[in-house]
């Protein structure tokens, strides 16, 4: 190596941004939520992103492997969480954030309660808690949920539309059906074995000779019904 070519490589190593010992000033978390529908058992995204307008890497620290947890809530009461059943492996990490955006992460959150109920209709907060003993950020967010079709309303709907509704399950001479004060019609399928109160279905109408049959792609226990165990 020839002395000019030391002292470049020199300079370039002097140059790299290197990891702030401790502060986060300067780096935010970003939350966006992302959905197909506003209906009952719909899946939707929670994407976490970090922002460093430091103009160097700024090093996070976290005092296990995990760096972030996702809580949905109702009326300030949580209904799920990332850290459900999960426990904390003490490894401590750290996190070098460049400057810019980093994407973090996404968390598909399958609009269940943690002990796999259906949401109910109405408004909830999706909260994202950085968990860094240099960074405990909070960002929080609004989602809304629509009330499902009545029965009634299902029949109606244009065959091949994916719509949710909500019923009461039972058997007729070995079909499954349900029914709520709007109307009855058949399921594709049963919702589980014994299945009692009400529970929330999300799919399409089907035909069957000349009966319309509802085609079950998801089906939950209704949010005011006790646990019941997953179809």
């Amino acid at each position: 190596m020839t002395r000019a070519e030391f002292v470049a490589a020199t300079l370039a190593v002097t140059a790299a941004p290197l990891p702030a010992p401790s502060s986060s000033r300067g780096v935010w978390a970003d939350v966006s939520l992302e959905r197909e529908g506003t209906a009952l058992l719909t899946p939707f995204t929670v994407a976490i992103a970090l922002h460093n307008a430091t103009g160097h890497v700024v090093r996070l620290r976290f005092p296990t492997a995990d760096l972030f947890r996702v809580d949905v809530l109702r009326d300030d009461a949580p209904v799920w969480s990332s850290v459900t059943g999960h426990k904390p492996i003490p490894i401590t990490r750290q996190l070098d954030v460049p400057p810019g955006m980093l994407r973090l992460a996404q968390v598909i959150v399958d609009s269940t309660t943690d002990d796999r109920r259906a949401l109910a209709p109405g408004r909830y907060t999706v909260r994202v808690a950085m968990l860094g003993t240099n960074f405990g950020t909070v960002v929080d967010k609004t989602i809304v949920f629509d009330a499902p079709y009545t029965i009634a309303q299902t029949l109606a709907a244009k065959p091949g539309t994916v719509v949710t509704t909500e019923g009461t399950p039972y058997l007729d001479g070995g079909t499954a059906r349900l029914r709520d004060a709007t109307g009855t019609m058949r399921l594709s399928r049963a919702l589980g074995i014994g299945p009692r109160g009400t529970y929330v279905v999300r799919g399409f109408l089907d035909a069957a000779g000349d009966e319309r049959v509802f085609d079950v792609g998801r089906s939950a226990a209704a949010f005011e019904n006790g646990p019941s165990p997953s179809p």
